[in-house]
């Protein structure tokens, strides 16, 4: 699979994420912190001696210039969007060159003037503006004519040269670039930005040079936890409840029995570990690749503490949203628990009243890969067997509600740094019946991720099963945990988590 090193907010970075994006290719991603520098570090520069950004690696090929990374990711997929015909191919090659040659570097001007250096507080630089004018003007000038021809800059289907061409302007309104003058350009640029691949990358963008557009818009406010300039994350380090694997069963009962005594039970390994912001690449979780992702999620719906309305008026807006964002034909909402103040002191084996708890903090996934099909089995009955012979994956959908997570927030471990091997069987006692979690052993290398300050706007969605084997995440382990940054007189975290399963 196609390694990739970026910092989404970057020309050239989110120039290869969008092209990846429009080309459908997999890949994983590595962030690299632009602002923080990391593109210079002794281990990046292995990579890319020249200390830029992106990169890409591909078994024992490394590409290091943005463009090359499309055109290889384009032959890689047999795209459409870099045809095999040698003619138009050498069309979409010479707008690779100009653009990386004349474009990028006369666009990057206004870019550095009008959007870097008010980040910095600092004041644009007037007389660069004015010396580079005219350059611009005549390079714009010649995408205006070529675009007042065809749809897009080699013909009527888009290519990599499109994407690669809109990359150095793709803050046109904040660069104030002057194309009132430009029509065709004009519409160019707003059909590139109403392209899927181009709007699913813009929050990242937003958020790391443009604080105040992502507010406006409802995005995570980069102050209020990247810091403006997007070098001050909000990395913490928590307390996280591992578990110790024995030789014995690790159990809990959830009633009360004389075989619950001397058992093992889950989250006796307790481990300081690093959590990280994963704001400033919000856009780029996937629940295939790390196991979770983060998306908006608008909804006039307050009633949380009616459990009856929660299913009748709440589970059909989480029906529609699994299979607008995931491609479900069908989607059961099965469970939901809400957790609040009111529910702080409950045991967590208590029997009565499953759907209102308080935050679990023991690392954990809710489904093994042979409990996820027995669910299925129990709750769709004589249409199971049907179901499990195509792909069928348990998604929980986590939100705050009433209020942003001042503590307890809910974090995640990227299933990149967590193998297989690290999960291991939690089973549950019920008086009538055995189900099972995966709860996981201690791995200095897992990589927590956290969304500080969560609103109700935005929801969590984790994968917690996968009937699918061919590579993609399966199951994510994840905990709440205790904030250190939290102040004493928090409220309390309120949120609700809907349990679902989605049959492809």
């Amino acid at each position: 699979m196609l390694q990739v090193y970026l910092d989404p907010c970057t020309v050239n970075s989110r120039k290869v994420l969008a092209g990846l994006a429009l080309l459908g290719t997999e890949y994983k991603y590595h962030f690299i912190d632009y602002f923080a520098g990391q593109q210079k570090s002794e281990d990046f520069k292995k990579i890319n001696p020249s200390a830029t950004l992106p990169a890409a690696i591909d078994d024992d090929l490394t590409l290091t210039e943005s463009n090359a990374i499309l055109q290889y990711a384009a032959d890689l997929e047999g795209s459409s969007a870099y045809p095999k015909d040698l003619k138009k191919r050498a069309d979409i090659n010479r707008w690779l060159l100009w653009e990386a040659s004349a474009w990028f570097p006369s666009c990057y001007v206004y870019l550095v003037e009008f959007v870097v250096k008010p980040l910095l507080n600092a004041e644009p630089d007037q007389a660069a503006i004015d010396a580079q004018a005219s350059r611009w003007t005549q390079l714009a000038s010649i995408l205006d004519q070529t675009l007042s021809k065809s749809k897009w800059l080699t013909g009527e289907h888009i290519s990599i040269a499109d994407i690669a061409v809109a990359a150095p302007m793709h803050l046109h309104k904040a660069q104030q670039l002057p194309l009132d003058k430009m029509p065709h350009l004009k519409r160019w640029i707003a059909d590139i930005e109403q392209l899927p691949c181009w709007q699913q990358t813009q929050s990242a963008v937003d958020r790391a040079l443009l604080p105040e557009a992502a507010a406006a818009n409802g995005s995570h406010p980069a102050t209020a936890g990247n810091g403006a300039n997007g070098n001050t994350h909000k990395d913490v380090r928590a307390e996280f409840n591992y578990t110790k694997d024995v030789q014995q069963a690790t159990e809990l009962y959830f009633y009360e029995s004389e075989q619950a005594k001397n058992i093992h039970e889950p989250g006796d390994d307790p481990q300081e570990m690093a959590v990280h912001d994963g704001w400033h690449r919000a856009d780029t979780f996937s629940v295939e690749k790390e196991g979770f992702s983060l998306h908006e999620f608008k909804t006039a719906y307050d009633q949380w503490d009616d459990d009856a309305a929660v299913k009748t008026s709440f589970y059909p807006d989480i029906v529609e949203f699994l299979k607008k964002s995931q491609g479900a034909k069908r989607v059961l909402v099965f469970d939901h628990t809400i957790r609040s103040k009111t529910n702080a002191d409950k045991k967590l084996t208590q029997e009565s009243n499953t759907s209102q708890r308080a935050p679990v903090t023991l690392v954990h996934c809710d489904y093994t890969a042979e409990s996820g099909p027995l669910r299925v089995q129990q709750l769709m009955g004589d249409e199971a067997q049907d179901l499990l012979s195509r792909r069928v994956a348990f998604f929980n959908v986590w939100k705050p509600i009433r209020r942003v997570v001042e503590e307890h927030p809910l974090a995640m471990c990227d299933v990149s740094s967590s193998p297989p091997a690290d999960f291991f069987k939690l089973y549950l006692r019920y008086r009538d019946r055995n189900g099972e979690n995966y709860v996981m052993r201690h791995n200095p290398d897992h990589k927590w991720w956290y969304f500080p300050s969560m609103s109700t706007d935005q929801v969590i969605l984790l994968k917690t099963f996968d009937s699918e084997t061919d590579g993609r995440a399966r199951w994510v382990g994840h905990s709440a945990f205790r904030d250190p940054t939290s102040a004493d007189d928090a409220p309390f975290r309120e949120s609700v988590e809907i349990r679902t399963i989605a049959f492809f």
